[in-house]
C-alpha cells in the first residue's frame, strides 16, 4: 500500500437508491484499470449522506460480486466516537480492516487533548489488525489533524495501527509538514499536488478524479510528473459544487445520466454548466 486509491462516486437511481448494479460496473472497471484500492463514502462518495445500513448492504452486495477485502478501504465520517467502533466492528465481521477515519466534525476546532481522547476512545476498542489512516480536510470539518496529534496516536498505538494520512487541506505547506513524519504513509486528494508530494516522499493517492481519468493519475503517481490536463480539469471542477460537478463528468464519460443523481443536501448540477463542463472532458 499504496499508489491510486479511488475515493469513488456513489450512484444514486432518480429515487435517491443506491443504484448496485451501476456500482459494481464502475468498481471493477476501476480495478481493471490497475488501481489499487478503492476508498468508499468519503467526501465524493457521499458518505454522510447514506445510511450506516445501506453502505453495509451495498459492501455485501460488491463482497458477494467477488470483490476482495483488500481491495477496499472504508470511510469513517462521524462525530460520536461509539458509533466510530460500532461502524468498525460491524465492517469487521465482514472482514474489512482499512479505514480514512475523519476527525469528529459537528463541535468546531476542539482542543487538542480532546481531540486526541476522541481517537484514543476509537482506537483502544479496535482489533489490533485495523489500519487506520487519518482524513485532514480542514475546509469541511474545520477540524485540522496536525503533526503532533499524528505523532501522539502512532506513539501510542503503533505505526502499525495508524498507518497513513490523506490530506486534502490543498495545501502543499501543511502535506511537506506531513512529509517530514516518520514511519507513515502519506497521501494527498488535490490531484494539482500528487507529482510534488510524489518528488519529496509521498505514498500516492486518495482522490475523485481517478473516478474518470485513472490511468492518467496513476501515471502522474508512478513518474512523478505533472499532468496539465488534470490540473486544468482540477481548476475548471472548483469552479462549481465539487460532488456534482464530478459526476457530472463521470456521466459524460460513461454516457449514463444516473451519475448525475446526488443526494439532498446536494443539488444536481445545473444543465448549462454541465454543457460548459463537456469542454473540458
Amino acid at each position: 500500500m499504496f499508489g491510486l486509491s479511488v475515493a469513488i462516486a456513489t450512484p444514486f437511481d432518480k429515487n435517491g437508491e443506491i443504484e448496485l448494479n451501476e456500482f459494481k460496473n464502475h468498481v471493477f472497471n476501476l480495478l481493471n484499470s490497475n488501481v489499487n484500492s478503492i476508498t468508499f463514502f468519503g467526501t465524493t462518495g457521499e458518505g454522510p449522506s447514506i445510511s450506516f445500513d445501506e453502505k453495509i448492504n451495498s459492501l455485501n452486495y460488491l463482497l458477494n460480486e467477488n470483490l476482495k477485502v483488500d481491495k477496499i478501504i472504508v470511510s469513517i465520517l462521524v462525530s460520536s466516537f461509539e458509533t466510530a467502533k460500532f461502524e468498525i466492528k460491524k465492517y469487521n465481521e465482514l472482514g474489512i480492516t482499512n479505514f480514512l477515519i475523519a476527525p469528529p466534525y459537528f463541535f468546531k476546532e476542539p482542543d487538542l487533548t480532546a481531540l486526541k481522547h476522541w481517537f484514543i476512545k476509537v482506537f483502544s476498542s479496535s482489533e489490533g489488525k485495523n489500519r487506520f489512516f487519518l482524513y485532514n480536510i480542514p475546509q469541511i470539518t474545520k477540524v485540522k489533524i496536525t503533526c503532533g496529534l499524528v505523532e501522539n496516536l502512532q506513539n501510542r498505538f503503533g505505526p502499525d495501527t495508524i498507518v497513513g494520512i490523506k490530506d486534502s487541506s490543498g495545501d502543499i505547506e501543511q502535506v511537506n509538514q506531513f512529509l517530514k513524519l516518520k514511519r507513515i504513509i502519506i497521501t494527498v486528494g488535490d490531484e494539482r499536488l500528487i507529482a510534488t508530494a510524489m518528488n519529496s516522499g509521498g505514498s500516492g493517492s486518495i482522490c475523485g478524479l481517478s473516478n474518470i481519468y485513472p490511468e492518467i493519475l496513476l501515471d502522474i503517481i508512478q513518474n512523478k510528473k505533472e499532468n496539465p490536463k488534470i490540473i486544468k480539469i482540477v481548476n475548471e471542477l472548483i469552479k462549481y459544487p465539487i460532488v456534482p460537478a464530478l459526476k457530472s463528468l463521470i456521466s459524460i464519460k460513461t454516457k449514463n445520466k444516473i451519475w448525475l443523481n446526488v443526494r439532498p443536501p446536494l443539488n444536481n448540477l445545473p444543465v448549462k454548466s454541465i454543457v460548459s463542463l463537456k469542454r473540458i472532458f
